[in-house]
């Protein structure tokens, strides 16, 4: 079998959950015997491909593009929806007028994808229910779950304490925007005397401004870190901590559970279809449901629990299997 990845231009520039799905994607697809080739062109040629899969409904114009040309050539289209609905983080954070009309117009090519996709891919059954509900689409899916390198059961916590003078620290892995919504994570934790240490690019300067003026020296910055040091991170951590607008459910929450961290994690998304009542919840824009997550996270100490629960159940040679389950259902059809 042979199947073309087409996926943003900037993956590797501006890696996102997106990009890590798709690369450990192929990596074991591979093993299974897929050979699979990965496309950022708009000008591509499908011909010898016997499908195209492309990444991401959530960030859809380039999207469109490749599912408009696939399907101009014939080439049956998978579809790995990557998709929460954002109305509810637009409406209620203050963001420019443009972003939020700019979600609600780009449904109109979300529906045109939909429409030419032979299959879908979505992380979670709650991601399908809400695509099904929002479109009112009746096209095939096969749920894939995202997943982890189970190599982020090996971390040292005593590199990490080496480099960084840190112990029994809250930790949040990602990158530094509203929707990520670590601000108010900053004053869930004040007065709480835990310190908190945010590993991530700054999605957005002037929120990264207001957290480290928010943040003063109860919190860490680190910009950045390769797969190997945030393994040694996570295993550091007295819990991570990620309080979005939604998650579906967060690869850095499945990084955290691989290391044995607990997690407290937004309720919006599909997180609870992951982690069931071994993390706690919590409210992006209730303060107290935050510091309270945290709190519950620390006594219940899950860490080993979610450990051998996510390392059963959500690693990427699971998640190559059920995408070639779905490849071949849809050359079947």
């Amino acid at each position: 079998m042979r199947v073309l990845f087409q996926i943003r231009p900037d993956f590797i520039t501006n890696p996102a959950g997106d990009s890590m799905q798709m690369l450990y994607t192929r990596r074991h697809l591979s093993s299974l015997g897929v050979e699979v080739d990965i496309s950022t062109t708009f000008l591509q040629d499908y011909r010898g491909y016997d499908l195209v899969h492309l990444f991401n409904l959530t960030r859809v114009v380039e999207t469109y593009a490749y599912a408009y040309k696939a399907y101009e050539q014939g080439i049956p289209i998978v579809l790995s929806t990557i998709y929460w609905d954002s109305s509810e983080y637009y409406m209620n954070n203050d963001l420019p007028d443009w972003k939020k009309k700019a979600w609600h117009q780009q449904d109109m090519l979300r529906r045109i994808v939909l429409s030419k996709a032979s299959m879908l891919l979505p992380n979670s059954q709650a991601e399908a229910e809400k695509i099904i509900k929002n479109f009112e689409t009746e096209k095939p899916y096969h749920v894939v779950p995202n997943c982890v390198d189970s190599r982020f059961s090996q971390g040292n916590k005593d590199r990490f304490y080496q480099e960084y003078g840190l112990d029994h620290f809250a930790l949040c892995v990602g990158r530094i925007s509203p929707r990520k919504n670590q601000l108010a994570l900053i004053e869930a934790l004040k007065g709480t005397g835990i310190k908190l240490v945010l590993i991530g690019p700054v999605n957005d300067r002037e929120y990264g401004e207001r957290c480290k003026k928010a943040g003063k020296e109860n919190v860490v910055f680190i910009p950045g870190q390769s797969s190997a040091q945030l393994r040694d991170s996570y295993a550091a951590a007295a819990i991570h901590v990620l309080p979005s607008w939604f998650e579906t459910p967060g690869l850095s929450n499945l990084e955290a559970a691989a290391a044995g961290c607990p997690i407290a994690t937004t309720k919006y998304g599909c997180t609870q279809e992951y982690f069931g009542e071994l993390a706690c919840y919590c409210l992006p824009d209730d303060i107290d449901s935050i510091r309270k997550a945290v709190l519950q996270g620390l006594e219940n100490d899950n860490g080993k629990k979610l450990q051998e629960h996510v390392l059963s159940n959500y690693t990427w040679d699971r998640a190559a299997e059920e995408t070639l389950r779905a490849y071949k259902k849809v050359l079947e059809l």
